[in-house]
């Protein structure tokens, strides 16, 4: 078994020791990462692929394609980024060489990155953490304490509403997955949806609004354009007043929370200062670390099993404008036990239309001549031995079962 993470490398992650550092794309948020990682001398920048423009890291080493980045000498943690189409690949490979990773969220147009490296981390012991860092900022903490507390007397809605880069691409595919999670982390697992955009289809690039529904009837609406630039704004609506977050989507200028309550103007603004968002995000990776292969430890948020919700979530958004309707909602395990189940229902289905099909013309053959058609009967048994004696063997040696995702 692969695992470049033993005991003595435990403990360094344990105390931040220096990590050497791999990026991989040259984007805003690629670039941004190597900034930080520079500004920090605990870490090392060891390498870059393809690397940026300028000078700016005209010291660090520039690997010649993804091969040669990911065989760099003594790199403990890869920044994953890069073009969609790039990213979901280099993902994979980082995490087939057991490195820790930071993965630019999303991880291509779908969740089949994270879905295969959810099942493949046991035997490599790669740590994998999206970079979704609204969750964890201190803004979005005043808001959950003010839903769990009923400051705001009975919750009625929550709305997040941000700007999009038009050089991101697709509403859908790209900027909803960034900013669905923090909805969950407020609203909890999203039962359904709706979406609607501009213009109409699967492919809205002016405006993409989601209604979302979580347990208990609650509601949250998602919404995003391009266009005018303006604050992203978090809202937690309630009976006894309106708490919003306001920040910077890439979090250079300082949030503000705004409390408004009772009459017209009766407001009240904090100022929450900047934010370090990357540190923020070092701080889960490291605590994902310590989790790992701990049962006893919750992984910190958010971790690999919310970027594969937030990805299913914009499949689902997806699905909904090609349909027009509603999208309900139905969440399994991320596990080798569930992927084994699936197939195996998909084998017997196969089994079954397979048989019903062989067995007719089996029967048919000698009545047209064609006696030696009746043998292919006699395959159907061994067959149906052989699926059931696949599904006894897998629980019979079955071993401990792997983290699986969370419903």
């Amino acid at each position: 078994m692969s695992d470049r993470f033993g005991a003595s490398n435990r403990a360094q992650w344990s105390n931040r020791a220096t990590m050497n550092v791999l990026i991989l794309g040259d984007g805003t948020e690629e670039r941004a990462w190597a900034s930080w990682f520079s500004a920090h001398p605990q870490h090392h920048l060891e390498a870059v692929y393809p690397g940026f423009a300028g000078d700016d890291f005209a010291a660090t080493h520039v690997a010649g394609d993804l091969d040669g980045a990911l065989a760099t000498a003594g790199i403990d943690l890869a920044v994953v980024g890069g073009p969609l189409a790039f990213r979901g690949e280099a993902l994979r490979r980082a995490a087939a060489e057991g490195l820790a990773i930071l993965c630019i969220h999303p991880p291509g147009a779908d969740s089949e990155a994270y879905y295969q490296v959810a099942l493949s981390r046991a035997e490599t012991g790669a740590v994998v953490v999206p970079d979704l860092p609204l969750r964890l900022h201190p803004g979005v903490a005043r808001l959950q304490e003010a839903i769990a507390t009923g400051e705001l007397g009975a919750v009625r809605g929550i709305r997040h509403e941000c700007p999009a880069n038009p050089a991101d691409g697709e509403l859908a595919r790209t900027s909803f997955p960034r900013m669905v999670d923090v909805v969950r982390a407020l609203l909890g697992e999203i039962e359904d949806l709706t979406a609607s955009g501009d213009p109409p289809g699967e492919h809205p690039d002016l405006e993409l609004v989601v209604q979302l529904r979580g347990a208990q009837g609650r509601r949250a609406e998602v919404r995003i354009w391009t266009g005018h630039a303006e604050p992203a704004r978090l809202s937690v609506n309630g009976s006894d007043g309106l708490l919003t977050l306001e920040y910077d989507p890439s979090f250079r200028e300082p949030a503000r929370l705004i409390h408004r309550a009772g009459p017209p103007g009766g407001e009240q603004i904090d100022d929450l200062g900047l934010w370090d968002s990357h540190a923020a995000i070092m701080e889960t990776l490291l605590g994902c670390f310590a989790s790992r292969g701990r049962q006893s430890l919750e992984a910190p948020r958010p971790n690999l099993s919310d970027g594969t919700r937030a990805m299913e979530l914009s499949e689902a958004v997806v699905r909904s404008l090609r349909r027009g309707r509603t999208i309900d909602l139905h969440y399994e395990a991320i596990s080798e036990d569930a992927s084994f189940k699936s197939i195996m229902t998909s084998t017997g289905c196969m089994i079954l239309m397979a048989a019903l099909l062989i067995l007719p013309l089996a029967l048919a053959g000698p009545a047209l001549g064609i006696n030696w058609t009746i043998y292919l009967a006699y395959l159907i048994p061994p067959v149906l031995v052989l699926f059931v004696v696949f599904q006894v063997l897998r629980i019979g040696f079955r071993g401990n079962p792997g983290e699986s995702g969370r419903k």
